[in-house]
């Protein structure tokens, strides 16, 4: 008896903490996706399966290139998307949403159709 009590105690413990790492990690993702132009940014790129030039992204999301370019950095930080620089002149420069990026996009466009709901059903 004492030693199950024990080990519900214990996996409690766990559980807690691991919740606990995880609304971190989800506030972490939550900062990152509300700086401006971060959706537009992630939408683009999704509606586009090939690479994309930073003029290109700029151009669909109008955008300030130093908004997009920190971005696109912090994106890259956060391994939501891969750049890769030709040497070229002068250079080129494209991205792509890893995998990670594509597998969040569900969740980015339940939230949509949840906000849209509730607009309609305030109607």
């Amino acid at each position: 008896m004492i030693l199950s009590h024990l080990m519900s105690q214990v996996q409690s413990q766990r559980m807690q903490s691991m919740c606990e790492s995880a609304r971190s990690h989800v506030d972490e993702l939550l900062v990152l996706l509300s700086k401006s132009k971060m959706l537009s940014i992630l939408y683009v790129m999704n509606c586009d399966p090939d690479p994309m030039r930073f003029s290109e992204i700029k151009k669909r999301v109008d955008s300030s290139s130093t908004t997009v370019a920190r971005r696109l950095g912090e994106l890259e930080a956060h391994g939501l998307v891969t750049r890769t620089a030709y040497a070229t002149v002068p250079a080129t420069v494209e991205y792509t949403l890893t995998r990670d990026a594509i597998a969040l996009q569900p969740s980015l466009e339940s939230m949509f159709e949840w906000v849209l709901n509730r607009a309609d059903s305030s109607l």
